[in-house]
């Protein structure tokens, strides 16, 4: 099993797998929806982020990471569990859509 990190969903392969054995060949494959993507900038040193992208290229085949995004979003969907277990009961918070607050601003 593991985390589709664009969607939330947790994908098992072998059932994946045994679903599409039972697909007849005249059934044609359901595309999946596409989902709504968002593009968020942010900030972090300069070290860190050399430490992030050295374990994305020693381990995103074995971790199976398509992409540098994917690696990203994975690290950041367990932030977001961790935080939801440790102060929501585990549940997930509300006010997503919510604009935040600017951070601080640039030269400033």
């Amino acid at each position: 099993m593991r985390h589709s990190m664009m969607t939330g969903e947790i994908i098992d392969r072998e059932t994946q797998h045994d679903q599409g054995k039972a697909r007849s060949a005249a059934e044609p494959r359901a595309r999946p929806r596409p989902r709504r993507r968002a593009t968020i900038t942010f900030y972090l040193g300069e070290p860190l982020r050399d430490r992030a992208r050295a374990a994305f290229r020693s381990t995103s085949l074995v971790e199976e990471d398509a992409t540098w995004s994917e690696m990203l979003a994975k690290a950041l969907l367990a932030e977001v569990e961790r935080r939801e277990a440790e102060h929501n009961d585990g549940d997930r918070f509300t006010g997503g859509d919510d604009p935040l607050r600017p951070g601080r601003p640039i030269g400033g």
